[in-house]
């Protein structure tokens, strides 16, 4: 099983075998999960004070899906990021385990809600992306989007019929939906820290905004990230973007057959 966690500046990317790779904040080539998945994955991230309450988990299975999640704890910098890495715990327990979604944010919940060391609690949407079938899996607990760049133009907002925030009340339940993606589109993860700037009176959660400024963005994880925290973004609040964009579909050679 590969994966790849990240919090804190700069972008991630992902490493060649099992465990956590982390490179220093400026690296910044298109990256590759390794072996069958061929999703290209790339990430940014801003806080004012270094560490940060938003983080992600990109886990290959076994069977070759993705799941992904991202979480955005409330506050932000350092007290934020407090609790992250018993969160990380939770959540690759989960996965390894083979849950949906749905049932992967509910583990953190459960968690969450068991400990109440304080009041805090944590927005989070999950994915589990088949790249051969472009079928994505999608939960939410009070998180904005996720969002689709069309390979062939347009942006969508996925907004699924979402949960409460985790950490708040036990036994939330938090229904999946499903979309296909055609080879190219991607997938994009955001934290309100990417919102919330582009809000204005007549879009006050930005998500119009940030549908307009992804369907102008160029093809590729790399740019779209680029597109949405910009080369220099400001580290004023902690902010986060993920993005997953499907391979090309290859054709494969059709076998000739040999004469006698």
């Amino acid at each position: 099983m590969a994966e790849m966690g990240k919090s804190g500046n700069g972008e991630a990317r992902v490493g060649p075998a099992p465990g956590i790779t982390r490179l220093p904040p400026r690296a910044a080539a298109p990256i590759h999960l390794p072996t069958w998945s061929q999703l290209q994955v790339s990430a940014k991230q801003t806080s004012p004070a270094g560490n940060s309450g938003d983080f992600f988990e990109v886990i290959q299975l076994r069977d070759g899906r993705v799941t992904v999640v991202l979480v955005d704890v409330c506050g932000n910098g350092p007290s934020a990021a407090a609790p992250v890495g018993n969160f990380r715990w939770v959540l690759r327990q989960a996965i390894a385990r083979g849950e949906a979604p749905g049932a992967v944010l509910a583990a953190l919940n459960e968690s969450m809600v068991a400990q109440r060391l304080d009041d805090r609690f944590a927005t989070a949407v999950c994915a589990r992306i088949d790249s051969v079938t472009g079928w994505v899996e999608i939960a939410s607990a009070g998180h904005p989007g996720p969002f689709v760049r069309r390979a062939a133009g347009g942006a969508e907002d996925l907004a699924s019929a979402g949960g409460l925030a985790l950490g708040i009340l036990p036994g939330e339940r938090y229904p999946e939906i499903s979309v296909e993606l055609a080879p190219q589109d991607a997938l994009v993860l955001v934290t309100d820290g990417i919102t919330d700037r582009l809000a204005s009176a007549d879009d006050r959660l930005g998500v119009r905004a940030l549908c307009e400024r992804l369907g102008r963005a160029r093809l590729g994880a790399e740019s779209i990230c680029g597109a949405l925290l910009g080369a220099k973004p400001r580290a004023t609040e902690d902010a986060t973007v993920l993005v997953l964009e499907l391979p090309r579909r290859h054709r494969r050679a059709t076998p000739v057959a040999r004469a006698g």
